[in-house]
């Protein structure tokens, strides 16, 4: 009878020490497999999103997968179309789908055994296995169809076309594409010594340009003052008639009259008929 108990304890004890119960964190999703204790094959029997665990059950286990979107750095040397040495660098934020935990597992070739995913200082499998090397050739492929120059002056223009490749690539698959960015572009100094000159030159032609605009203003304004004097003198010519001139004349000479200063001497002139005026201002 005690040898019974005995057996019963152990049994219990036993029973216990297999059964499990995992946690996902927040941000995970679970992967859930049962594994036999003796017999049998191990299989899928569930997903869980955490926060949460398991419970108590018997013989299950988790894989984590951290399904939250990170950022993925590469760093690339490619030839340009004009076959010059480019170095930059591609930034792209990806992450995995809701609810696509066994996909990623079974698919794509998640990481297994037990517990969580990779730290954050190594490249989760599913990264390494299904994506990096498509995401590389998909930007050495865009990137060789510009010159060296173009690249820097259409990276925006870049970064949507490898964005839009990648998508539409994993458009049906658990990997979701959200944003690609170039930037840190190296060149030869070679290039970048050409690179600087050609700014300089565009500088020139800017101010060039600016400085003809300036003169074509100024010769503009020119223009219309020159006119303006033109029309002026017109009007001079056709209004100050000789008897003007000589009423304006004489009314200058009664207004100086008035003056104790001022002395107006008139005498006769036989050709013109006309009398010349002498003024004194004594001083």
């Amino acid at each position: 009878m005690k040898n019974m108990k005995a057996i019963l304890l152990i049994s219990i004890a036993a029973s216990i020490s297999a059964c499990t119960n995992q946690m996902t964190p927040e941000g995970f999703e679970g992967y859930i497999v049962h594994r036999p204790l003796v017999l049998g094959r191990a299989g899928f029997v569930g997903s869980q999103t955490g926060p949460t665990s398991t419970g108590l059950v018997w013989r299950q286990y988790v894989v984590n997968v951290d399904m939250r979107p990170k950022n993925y750095t590469e760093e690339f040397h490619i030839l340009s179309r004009d076959n010059l040495n480019v170095g930059f660098e591609a930034n792209a934020r990806i992450g995995l789908r809701a609810g696509s935990v066994r996909q990623v597992v079974e698919q794509l070739g998640e990481q297994w055994p037990e517990g969580t995913n990779s730290g954050p200082e190594t490249l989760p499998e599913w990264y390494t296995r299904n994506v990096r090397q498509r995401y590389r050739t998909v930007i050495r492929d865009v990137v060789h169809g510009y010159d060296a120059y173009a690249i820097q002056q259409h990276t925006q223009e870049i970064s949507a076309e490898i964005l839009s490749r990648l998508q539409h690539t994993y458009e049906s698959s658990p990997v979701q594409i959200e944003s690609i960015s170039i930037g840190n572009l190296t060149y030869p100094q070679e290039i970048n010594d050409e690179i600087q000159r050609k700014l300089a030159a565009e500088q020139d032609l800017e101010r060039i340009e600016r400085e003809r605009q300036i003169a074509e203003q100024e010769a503009e304004i020119a223009v219309t003052n020159a006119r303006g004097r033109a029309a002026a003198q017109r009007v001079v010519n056709d209004t100050l008639t000789p008897l003007y001139v000589q009423h304006e004349m004489l009314s200058a000479f009664q207004a100086l009259s008035r003056s104790p200063r001022a002395t107006i001497i008139a005498a006769p002139v036989s050709d013109s008929g006309s009398a010349p005026v002498l003024l004194q201002i004594p001083q």
